[in-house]
């Protein structure tokens, strides 16, 4: 005998692997991966957009590559920047985007490179994007959402203007900042596991995202601790924070301990 569905689950999230795994057309995953190529479409007939931090971005993998195939695994200098002279790039900028770029470029040719990264980015995006939307919203509305996440138009700014491919590598973390703090207040571990693996993979993407990731688990904190009258989201936040940056430490002290002494010796 059928029996209808109770209205107050009329609202709930249709479980995750049923709404991956349903029509072709009706695939989350693929209407993402579809807006992410839409946002390249004008590179096919244009070329490679080649916005302000690009060349930086590209020759930096570059670098890369030649120093993991040389036997560094952990490229430190980069010998071929400011004409020759070197910089100790490395040291500094974050790790994500640069093992991402120079893995691509490993088996990739290197004018497919920028572009498989830009839609990788894309596609994490939206992804991000579903998994926080499909909590409140029915699953066409969250396709959506989705969607227009990983085509908004500041990543079209990103990919065309400014090539910031690792503020672009960054942005799939804020849903699921966001995600992952209201439930901060919940008697379960996941919310401080999800919440410290984001504050570190924010460290080791882009600084400045990093900054505005804790600055806003802070506030997000404070208010989910308000509206649910928890302490218990308090101590999570501030332990995620902490954690996030100790997985992350190995990047975060070497380059402020650097920091620190060249500040010294002028």
């Amino acid at each position: 005998m059928l029996t209808k569905r109770p209205p107050d689950m009329v609202n709930e999230p249709a479980p995750l692997d049923a709404l991956w795994r349903g029509p072709l057309l009706a695939s989350p995953i693929l209407i993402i991966m579809f807006a992410g190529f839409a946002v390249l479409l004008p590179t096919f007939f244009l070329g490679i957009p080649s916005g302000h931090d690009f060349e930086f971005h590209v020759n930096s993998w570059m670098e890369v590559l030649t120093q993991w195939r040389q036997g560094i695994i952990y490229p430190r200098w980069a010998a071929l920047a400011q004409y020759g002279y070197g910089e100790p790039r490395f040291i500094f900028y974050p790790p994500g985007s640069w093992v991402l770029g120079a893995a691509l470029g490993s088996f990739l040719p290197w004018r497919l490179v920028p572009g498989t990264f830009v839609w990788l980015a894309l596609t994490l995006s939206g992804c991000s994007m579903f998994l926080l939307a499909r909590t409140w919203l029915k699953p066409r509305d969250a396709i959506f959402a989705a969607a227009l996440y990983a085509a908004n138009p500041y990543y079209w700014v990103i990919v065309y203007w400014r090539s910031d491919f690792a503020e672009l590598l960054a942005g799939a973390l804020l849903p699921l900042l966001l995600l992952f703090c209201l439930q901060a207040h919940e008697k379960s571990g996941k919310p401080l596991i999800f919440l410290s693996l984001i504050i570190a993979a924010a460290w080791l993407t882009n600084a400045p995202v990093a900054v505005m990731v804790n600055y806003s688990l802070a506030v997000l904190i404070l208010v989910v601790a308000a509206s649910r009258r928890s302490i218990r989201a308090v101590a999570v936040g501030f332990m995620a924070s902490l954690l996030g940056a100790a997985l992350a430490a190995f990047y975060l002290l070497p380059a402020a301990y650097e920091q620190a002494r060249q500040r010294r010796s002028l």
